[in-house]
């Protein structure tokens, strides 16, 4: 992957997706099918337990694993199927990071798994994902 195109996968994720915004996750490494998405913990992504809600786990393995995919062709996909196991939990504060990886790609398919992690490593949830590519090309 050429630098030029992992600036413009990066700025992608962040500038034309207004979910990362508002979920405060940022998409700090990209490179041939694979991608690092962060989130830096806020009283918006807490359950009433004051723990990282499920969602936000979900999600954040969800864009890693998007993003992991677009990385090998600039072209939308979608999330066919997905599934996650919550390992443990997260405290209230703090980074969590998400590291997305395909595992195979085909021509409309792409398999790719993903894990959350907090700051000191611990694993937090594994998803695994079947992403379907549109055919529309990223707007890049």
């Amino acid at each position: 992957m050429t630098p030029e195109l992992r600036e413009k996968l990066i700025a992608f994720g962040v500038s034309s997706n207004p979910f990362n915004s508002h979920n405060h996750f940022r998409i700090t490494d990209v490179d041939d099918g694979t991608s690092v998405v962060e989130a830096e913990l806020c009283r918006d992504s807490l359950n009433s337990w004051n723990t990282p809600h499920g969602g936000l786990l979900f999600a954040m393995a969800d864009v890693a694993c998007g993003t992991a995919t677009v990385s090998l062709r600039q072209e939308q996909c979608v999330t066919a199927s997905a599934s996650i196991d919550y390992i443990a939990a997260a405290g209230g504060e703090g980074r969590l990071r998400a590291e997305g990886r395909v595992l195979h790609c085909g021509g409309r398919l792409c398999y790719c798994a993903a894990e959350v992690r907090d700051e000191r490593g611990t694993l937090l949830a594994r998803l695994n994902t079947t992403m379907y590519f549109t055919g529309r090309k990223l707007a890049l």
